[in-house]
């Protein structure tokens, strides 16, 4: 199975670069991503248990506004995980500029992104907290038509925790599959 299904996105591939270019110039999109995701809490939680792996959802809307650079709007699901078996669960609401590099005229593209936004974290019983996060990632998009694509992104979210006095580099990252719906 897993045999059949790498042979058929290597044959989507070789297809894709015959056919004409499916990507817009401009317009606006929706979309959605799943994916994993990987809390690290840069020694914050040196010496517990730490269950720092999940699955991740996103909801995005943007503009693509040349054929190199879009605007996007994002909500994510960043997963629950959990220290010393008190579960938490974080989501970031940001704002990103996409870069963007079309492979000729194959559909294919390169993107890359940087964001602001927050970050959200509620625990079980105890009261939630805000944190001003970066976001930044990479990805690859396939535009299978003009109204629709596929793609593999990385993303991280990263910001500072300090409330001890000592300064913790902190992240949630993750790989997804994406789709848009563009219009």
């Amino acid at each position: 199975m897993l045999g059949k299904l790498t042979l058929g996105f290597v044959l989507l591939g070789f297809c894709g670069f015959a056919t004409a270019d499916q990507s817009r110039a401009s317009g606006g999109y929706i979309g959605g991503a799943f994916g994993v995701t990987v809390f690290d809490d840069g020694g914050f939680f040196a010496g517990l248990n730490v269950d720092d792996e999940d699955t991740s959802l996103q909801l995005n809307g943007g503009y693509k506004i040349l054929k190199h650079f879009a605007v996007e709007a994002r909500y994510v699901d960043l997963g629950t995980y959990s220290v010393q078996g008190v579960n938490f669960d974080g989501t970031a609401t940001s704002v990103h500029a996409i870069g963007i590099i079309p492979f000729g005229d194959s559909g294919w593209e390169l993107f890359g992104q940087l964001g602001l936004g927050t970050l959200e974290i509620e625990a079980a019983g105890a009261p939630g907290f805000d944190e001003d996060v970066v976001g930044g990632g990479i990805g690859v998009r396939y535009s299978a038509t003009q109204n629709f694509s596929l793609a593999v992104q990385t993303d991280v979210y990263v910001w500072q925790e300090d409330s001890t006095g000592i300064i913790y580099d902190m992240s949630v990252g993750g790989t997804q599959l994406s789709v848009q719906f563009i219009f």
